[in-house]
């Protein structure tokens, strides 16, 4: 698959012409992670975002509370292959704070890397290219919301129930 197909099939830049593709993967660097490789550390600085081209990942989660030696200190979160047309770490194009989970390769993974400046850089120099992307990006984020927001309302419910109240 290019790397043009693959764009096509990335959310957040769906709405982007030919010539516009060129100009974000030109500002994208290929790198290649070895099964097992941990990709993003949950709680480290991040500056990129990644566009899966080729493989597998994991996403977990670190729990905050664990009750015994045995139990799980991890949650699977999602797992993520590259031919669904899959991009992670985009927070960190707008924001400085620590990862928000762990990336694992499932196997060895092809994936185009673009770093927080060069996205501000396109986004201030190319402004309507920039809107594209940038409403995509919001509406993303939004639907993680939505979908935090949903998954709260069925943990307190279950809270509640358990709880008897």
């Amino acid at each position: 698959m290019t790397d043009t197909q693959i764009f096509k099939k990335i959310f957040l830049f769906q709405d982007l012409l030919e010539e516009e593709v060129q100009k974000v993967l030109g500002l994208t660097a290929l790198r290649t992670f070895p099964a097992g490789q941990v990709i993003i550390h949950e709680g480290e600085a991040g500056d990129s975002m990644f566009i899966m081209c080729q493989g597998e990942v994991e996403i977990t989660k670190r729990l905050g509370l664990v009750l015994d030696e045995e139990a799980p200190r991890e949650r699977i979160i999602v797992r993520l292959k590259a031919e669904e047309g899959v991009c992670f770490g985009e927070m960190a194009l707008l924001e400085n704070e620590p990862r928000s989970a762990t990336v694992t390769a499932l196997t060895e993974c092809q994936l185009l890397e673009m770093g927080r400046e060069n996205f501000l850089r396109l986004v201030q120099q190319n402004c309507e290219m920039g809107s594209k992307i940038l409403l995509r990006l919001a509406q993303l984020l939004s639907r993680y919301l939505r979908k935090t927001n949903q998954d709260m309302v069925k943990l307190t419910t279950a809270m509640a129930i358990a709880l008897g109240r």
